[in-house]
């Protein structure tokens, strides 16, 4: 937990690949597809190399989102109890997880949030202007955010710090 007079960090992270292998499944419950579980492991050991243990990691319910939430606590050495997860979180807006974010303690220094599109690409946008306007499954987002409460963020209150997607860490897929 970090004090009063640091600015907050704020890592958005997309959901690694899911499987459609079965139609008759609830969206919510799609697992992980096969590029899904070769992508996640190499993603989240990158996430080790950058970024600081997570505060909290918020998470969507989705049975995608909390595999790869999963996968990033676990690398990341997250205690299970900092890791939660959000229903408000599931088909939000950038908007609606903006307000989300706003209402965290103040005791959070660096927030990860594992969610889904089109959200993350509305609030990266948002936040840091992200230029990319697609967010890749399992791709990481990491800013510094310009404020020291999270009841005071604002759109354009974010500073990109840095942006991986699988493909740049050479996961190719044909």
């Amino acid at each position: 937990m970090t004090d009063h007079t640091t600015p907050k960090l704020l890592t958005l992270v997309r959901h690694a690949k899911s499987s459609w292998d079965d139609p008759a499944l609830a969206d919510v419950d799609r697992p992980l597809g096969e590029r899904g579980r070769r992508d996640l492991p190499a993603m989240a050991a990158y996430a080790t190399t950058r970024l600081p243990p997570p505060d909290l990691i918020l998470c969507s319910p989705a049975r995608r989102t909390r595999e790869t939430a999963l996968a990033f606590a676990d690398a990341l050495g997250c205690p299970e109890g900092r890791l939660q997860f959000e229903p408000d979180l599931y088909e939000a807006s950038g908007r609606r997880i903006l307000a989300l974010l706003r209402r965290q303690p103040e005791r959070i220094g660096h927030l990860l949030l594992v969610g889904h599109m089109p959200g993350l690409g509305e609030l990266s946008r948002m936040l840091c202007g992200a230029p990319d306007d697609k967010f890749p499954t399992c791709a990481i987002l990491h800013m510094r955010l310009g404020m020291l409460r999270w009841n005071g963020l604002q759109a354009g209150g974010g500073e990109l710090l840095w942006y991986q997607t699988p493909r740049q860490q050479g996961l190719r897929h044909g």
